[in-house]
């Protein structure tokens, strides 16, 4: 019996990465996944983002676990996109359970050298596409009285990052939100939390090693150097984190924001 048999879970950045490992996680727990991803490039951040081929292998390895799941190609930052595939799922799949805002960009630059188009991109995705996520869902949730929501911050949304202002500001953000969402919503029985990953083994990493002319390993020992754990952080150490949040081990927690840092917010 699994920890999240009959549950659905909603997961924006599903095609890869974290969002990928909660996805399987939850599915390799009884879940019914709906994967939420753009699998598209922007102009910002100048890295790749997950493509089609990446959604397609989460959809396949989520229903080679005997599990049903949703695709879904949109934009966190347009709420008409997320609400139809909210709506989608509720109907297919008979409601949604656990929502899970995970998607999100990183970027680096002096704070001054930072253009509009560069804050307003990160702040959109990593914060608002956030409140989208719950916007979109709460309603249904407060029908039904239950739901589980829980949103990617960063160890950065404790502790500033230099070269990442906008970064570390959307971060932040998400922490408010979700302190502020727990006590809103705990007379309904939902249950918010967020996590705060410290530096994570995916592609984005990659992205931005490339971004600032470096190799890999370079960057990784880099951007882990606040681990007191050496070493990145594996995704499944992430989705084992999420798991723990959407499940009734955690049912007295909220307004909480697990670490999952290797300990670099105590440094």
């Amino acid at each position: 019996m699994g920890k999240l048999d009959g549950k659905v879970a909603f997961i924006t950045g599903a095609a890869r990465g974290q969002g990928r490992a909660t996805a399987l996680a939850m599915a390799t727990e009884g879940a019914n996944i709906a994967c939420f991803d753009i699998c598209r490039n922007l102009s910002y951040p100048s890295y790749d983002l997950a493509g089609v081929e990446d959604m397609e292998r989460t959809v396949a390895e989520i229903k080679a676990l005997g599990r049903e799941a949703l695709a879904f190609y949109g934009d966190v930052r347009s709420f008409a996109e997320i609400k139809a595939a909210v709506d989608e799922t509720i109907e297919t799949l008979g409601g949604i359970d656990i929502v899970v805002n995970n998607a999100g960009i990183a970027g680096i630059a002096p704070s001054h050298e930072l253009t509009e188009e560069e804050w307003d991109t990160m702040l959109d995705i990593n914060l608002k596409g956030v409140w989208h996520g719950c916007k979109a869902v709460i309603p249904h949730m407060i029908r039904k009285q239950s739901g589980r929501i829980i949103s990617t911050s960063s160890v950065n949304g404790v502790k500033g990052l230099p070269y990442s202002l906008h970064y570390s500001c959307a971060k932040w953000g998400v922490v408010g939100l979700t302190k502020t969402l727990a006590q809103e919503l705990a007379p309904y029985n939902i249950i918010v939390n967020c996590i705060s990953p410290g530096t994570c083994d995916t592609q984005m990493v990659a992205g931005l090693a490339r971004e600032a002319g470096l190799e890999y390993a370079e960057a990784a020992r880099q951007f882990s150097s606040g681990h007191l754990i050496a070493g990145l952080v594996p995704p499944e150490a992430v989705a084992a984190a999420v798991l723990w949040l959407a499940s009734e081990d955690s049912r007295f927690v909220t307004g909480h924001n697990l670490m999952v840092d290797a300990g670099w917010s105590c440094t």
